[in-house]
């Protein structure tokens, strides 16, 4: 799941921390004249916005949060960064509506000189932190959609192993069906056998009974025709 994610959130730390760099540097070269002689101040772009410095600031720590945080953080997280995209890049447009708002305060503060006349000249930094800006707002779409993908992929994931875990005791239900009807079949094979092997046993005893009676019966007879004197070889 983190190695989805991985590129996402790595190219979204970037952007947040581009956008977060674009506010060291000078946006605005302000020239203004005091009483005693032109004076030249470079007004970064923490001085003239500083909501894009913080934006930038919350979103690499989102960037990084969304690295260490579940499905529907990264689907928070996502949501944050884009909206500290666009709040990102409206303030930097504000600035380059009218450069010399934004540098006043900071020209006030070095000057002494509040609401002076001058020449007020952007530098290309401010176009760079819109992109970046732009880029951030995409980035946190992306993460969103990753977040929702790999939530997808979890569940279909999980409604396959359902399916699956439910089919499974029908062959076995079967299984266990034809073994029930084997060892019921060879317990009455085994049962007939036996019943089979008494029977025998019992008419094999009952035959060498009627044996036994008749070979005692022609001993009694013979010696019933030795007692009258007579030859029972000779009568046979």
């Amino acid at each position: 799941m983190l190695r989805r994610t991985a590129p996402a959130v790595l190219i979204t730390l970037l952007c947040a921390l581009a956008l977060f760099g674009t506010t060291t540097v000078a946006w605005i070269h302000a020239a203004v004249t005091t009483s005693l002689q032109p004076i030249t101040v470079d007004v970064k772009g923490s001085d003239a916005a500083p909501a894009v410095t913080a934006l930038g600031l919350v979103a690499a720590v989102a960037a990084v949060a969304s690295a260490l945080g579940g499905r529907i953080l990264r689907s928070v997280v996502g949501a944050v960064v884009a909206l500290a995209g666009v709040g990102a890049a409206i303030a930097v447009l504000a600035v380059t509506a009218d450069p010399r708002a934004a540098a006043q305060p900071t020209v006030g503060t070095r000057t002494g000189v509040i609401n002076g006349g001058g020449d007020y000249t952007m530098t290309g930094w401010p176009w760079a932190a819109v992109t970046a800006a732009v880029l951030l707002t995409l980035c946190g779409v992306w993460l969103v959609l990753v977040a929702q993908r790999v939530r997808r992929r979890a569940t279909q994931r999980f409604d396959r192993a359902a399916l699956t875990g439910a089919g499974a005791p029908a062959p076995r239900d079967r299984r266990d069906a034809g073994a029930g009807a084997d060892a019921g079949g060879a317990s009455d094979a085994r049962t007939g056998a036996t019943a089979a092997s008494t029977a025998g046993a019992a008419a094999s005893s009952g035959a060498a009974g009627e044996t036994q009676a008749a070979e005692h019966a022609d001993d009694i007879d013979t010696w019933d025709a030795l007692t009258r004197g007579e030859d029972p070889t000779r009568k046979a």
